[in-house]
């Protein structure tokens, strides 16, 4: 199977040390902060869990 992956994508991944519903973001063990969709399931991850990204950077602030 083919994946399509659109060519400004970035890939990331480590350890969720901070999962915030109010800001709907995780934050990694190395301090960096992924904003999540409004319709996350929040059931799928923990603190101490293993995860990779694949992003697209926004201006959104």
């Amino acid at each position: 199977m083919a994946l399509t992956i659109p060519a400004m994508a970035e890939e990331t991944g480590g350890r969720i040390v901070k999962i915030d519903r109010d800001q709907a973001a995780l934050t990694l063990e190395d301090g960096s902060v992924y904003l999540l969709p409004e319709d996350f399931d929040y059931a799928a991850v923990e603190t101490g869990m293993e995860v990779y990204f694949i992003y697209a950077e926004s201006d959104v602030a």
